[in-house]
Order: C-alpha cells, then structure tokens, then sequence
C-alpha cells in the first residue's frame, strides 16, 4: 500500500448552508485513502473546536492525524465557497491561521524519507514559517514522488519565488489552463505555446511529467520524453467543483506509482475528477467501485459501449 502525505494545509470549506473537510494537499490526501492507499496529513489546526471537529473527520476517514498539529496562538483556518450557477466556486480564505505557522518536529524526518509521495501547493507556502517546514520536508523526501500542485489562491510578488524552488524539488506539476496562463506571464513566457512552455518547464527542471487541466475537456499530458497526450474529459451533470482538481492529482498520483501510461493516467484522473464534480464538497464520500458504475451507467445512457 502506497502512502501518500498531504504537505500543507488543512481547513474547513464553508458553504451558506454546510461545511466540509478541506485544503487542496490535505484533500489529495484523503482522495487517495478512498482509492486504496494510506493517507497522511501533515498540516495545523488551532487549538479550537473548528480544529477538532477536523482532526476527528479525518481519522473517520481513517487519515493519520499524528502530524496535524495543534496551535495556541493560532485559529483554524477556513474558505468561505460560493458556488455560482455551474457549480465553479469562488474562495475567500482566511489568512494568517494554524496552517500558515506548521513548523519542523523532529517525526517528519521519519516521514519524509519513507513515504511514496508528497503533494506539495503553493498556498500554505505564503508564510515564512510553514514555507520553511514544506521545503525543508521537500529537501527530505528524497526517495518519495513530488507532485506539486501549483493551485493559486491569487498572486502575490512572492509566488514567483514560491514556484521557483518547489519546481526545482518537484517530479510531476499540475495546474489548470488559468494557472498555466498566469504561470507563463510570471516567468516572462507569454508568446510561448502551452506544450512549448512545458517542454521549457522540463528543460530547466528535473520535473519527469506535467498535467495541465481543462475541466469538462479534459486535460493534457506531457513527459519530459517529449510525449504530449491530449485526453478528452466526460460530460456529467456539475454539482460543485470544489476539489475535482484534488481528486485529479490523487488518481494521477497512484496511477504513477503503478507504472501506468501517460495516457492511462490522464484517462483515469479524469474520471476521478468528473465524478467528484457531480457530489457537493472537495472530498466526497466514494469507492473506486462507485466511480465505475458510474461511468457504467453514464456511457450506457450515451450509447458507449
């Protein structure tokens, strides 16, 4: 079994009407349980009850609590979602929390150089001290896959720098068509093609696959070989797209450990993803079983055999 640490943040996804578990690693994280692996959050909740009732959701969901650690000094972070009429939602996530302040405990070693992968962001990179817990992880994880979702939470001035040294620790990276526009304005790049600016992605770093996401029409794959494979999404009927991009990497992930195809990943990251844009919530409760019969049944209504 595949063990799989979400290194980031952790936090309460908070709807007009509900709340759910949340943050894009600690979500990757959980994903992956639900696919057959083990899951493990490294990430900080406040010492509250908000920061309870999450650390008691992810061990119900039976992810290893034993390096979320809990702040005094700081609350539990959270993102107010509103969904608009397709089900895309918008965030305002809340600054300066526990997941901003995660710092080095000598356990992460451990951690770090026996685990099979690590899915790093860019949001709970904004703040010194966790930027410096993540990247000093990074520098430990030495056999594990990186897998760096870039995941913009808007840009600052200092993002460009984020992104510049967890590239250089990262093996796969993923990011959807805005974030590949914004990453392509940043370095200066903006007259190049996508699939040209990947290949310049490989060049100057020791990244071995990207992903670029396009929601319902699927996504593009490219290795550092020079294989590029455009894989064409589902059309399903979108809830909330709150986590698809999570659930994407998740599956993308293990596919990878697998030794699938470039083709079979994308195919099957995908699925996951579409799937989870038909529930409500980043982190669905599901089985791989639930996700084939689902497709089971929507090809068979769209005449597929």
């Amino acid at each position: 079994m595949s063990t799989i640490v979400g290194l980031g943040e952790v936090l309460w996804d908070v709807y007009p009407d509900d709340r759910f578990i949340g943050g894009a690693t600690a979500n990757v994280a959980l994903h992956a349980i639900q696919l057959g692996a083990a899951g493990v959050i490294v990430s900080a909740v406040g010492y509250d009850k908000a920061g309870e009732a999450l650390i008691q959701q992810v061990e119900e969901r039976g992810g290893d609590v034993r390096y979320i650690q809990k702040s005094i000094m700081y609350e539990t972070g959270q993102v107010i979602v509103q969904l608009d009429e397709e089900g895309k939602p918008h965030f305002e996530c809340s600054e300066d929390v526990a997941f901003d302040h995660l710092i080095w405990r000598v356990p992460f070693q451990a951690l770090a150089t026996t685990c099979d992968a690590v899915i790093v962001g860019t949001l709970a990179q904004r703040e010194q001290d966790s930027r410096i817990t993540i990247q000093k992880f990074l520098d430990a994880a030495t056999a594990a896959l990186v897998v760096y979702d870039v995941n913009f939470r808007g840009w600052r001035e200092d993002i460009k720098e984020i992104i510049r040294e967890t590239l250089k620790k990262a093996d796969i990276v993923k990011m959807n068509g805005e974030e590949l526009n914004m990453m392509r304005q940043a370095f200066g790049e903006t007259s190049l093609s996508d699939e040209a600016f990947l290949n310049k992605l490989f060049k100057n770093y020791n990244i071995q696959m990207a992903a670029v996401t396009r929601g319902a029409e699927g996504c593009v794959m490219a290795d550092s070989n020079g294989t590029v494979h455009h894989v064409p999404g589902h059309s399903v009927q979108v809830v909330d797209t709150t986590g698809c991009g999570d659930a994407f990497v998740a599956g993308l992930t293990l596919k990878y450990l697998e030794g699938a195809s470039l083709e079979e990943s994308g195919q099957f990251a995908n699925r996951l993803g579409a799937f989870v844009s038909t529930k409500k919530g980043a982190v669905p409760l599901y089985s791989c079983q639930d996700i084939v019969k689902f497709f089971e049944h929507t090809e068979g209504k769209n005449g597929h055999s």
